[in-house]
């Protein structure tokens, strides 16, 4: 038999997973959990071993910060246009807990910023203030392409966190450049996958404002825009075949499927959740190669 003091701290113990998972729904962790890593693009494997790691951790930690911030804030700005509680779990009545999170991520990052070299505290402040920009005043999310390109420029500042020192590797402009616009590209698609709420908010999105064509157009843009920064730090004589692909990828396929009559919705979600995994296997593979190529 299980006694009472073991029973009670069973009971403990699951109450404060089940509160932990709920607080993680809430942030919608499932959402960013894969740019996690992004911060270690600045990871230097020359600087000293602990300082390199406590850096990386560092970065880690910044990110985690911001994007809870930004997600649970943008969640929170939403909560009066959003038509599906699966989405938004603040639709409706609710508590006001919400408000010590935030408060408490943005006390965690500006402690994490105090810790950081210069650049990693100017990037943890842009994406704080963009993330309040974007959801809240003046709500750039409202209008096309300003919206759309705040939500891509957020990111690649996370890029910046890691850093050990105040000094960036050789093609880490390039690799900046890629990220960026492969964010872009997938942002365009979830404002496809979206427009029946953003519409019904009033959020004119770049894909309610031109159209489906249009943006396609410029999904087309940001995919070769991507592959050809990567290509500037991949060697592409030993990988002209997966520079060729990934251009057919992101260039040709996502903007054709994303143009073909006009994409439901739901088969724009899918096609976002596919860009996604798709950029994190292409990034992925483009900075092993830059890393091993890296003096």
């Amino acid at each position: 038999m299980v006694s009472p003091g073991a029973d009670a701290s069973i009971r403990s113990r699951t109450a404060g997973a089940d509160a932990l998972s709920g607080w993680l729904e809430r942030i919608h962790f499932r959402r960013w959990a894969h740019f996690l890593p992004v911060p270690l693009a600045s990871f230097d494997p020359a600087a000293p071993r602990t300082g390199a790691l406590l850096a990386a951790a560092r970065g880690v930690a910044s990110a985690f910060a911001i994007l809870a911030f930004a997600y649970l804030l943008n969640s929170v700005s939403d909560r009066g246009m959003d038509l599906d509680a699966r989405k938004n779990p603040f639709i409706g009545p609710v508590s006001y807990e919400y408000r010590f999170s935030l408060a408490g991520l943005l006390a965690g990052s500006a402690a994490l910023a105090v810790l950081s070299p210069w650049p990693a505290q100017i990037a943890i402040i842009v994406c704080m203030v963009l993330a309040c920009l974007y959801s809240i005043g003046p709500r750039l999310k409202r209008l096309p392409v300003a919206g759309s390109l705040t939500n891509a420029l957020g990111f690649p500042f996370l890029l910046f966190l890691g850093m050990p020192a105040a000094s960036l590797p050789a093609g880490f402009a390039s690799l900046a450049i890629a990220f960026t616009a492969l964010l872009f590209e997938n942002q365009l698609i979830h404002e496809a996958a979206d427009r029946i709420e953003d519409h019904a908010g009033g959020i004119r999105t770049s894909w309610l404002t031109l159209g489906s064509r249009w943006t396609a157009l410029i999904v087309a843009l940001s995919g070769c825009v991507a592959v050809a920064a990567a290509a500037s730090v991949v060697p592409v004589a030993q990988w002209l075949i997966a520079i060729a692909g990934a251009t057919a990828v992101f260039g040709l396929a996502f903007p054709l499927l994303l143009a073909w009559r006009g994409m439901e919705p739901h088969r724009a979600a899918q096609l976002r959740l596919a860009h996604r995994w798709c950029a994190v296997v292409f990034g992925a593979f483009v900075y092993a190669v830059w890393r091993s190529h890296s003096p």
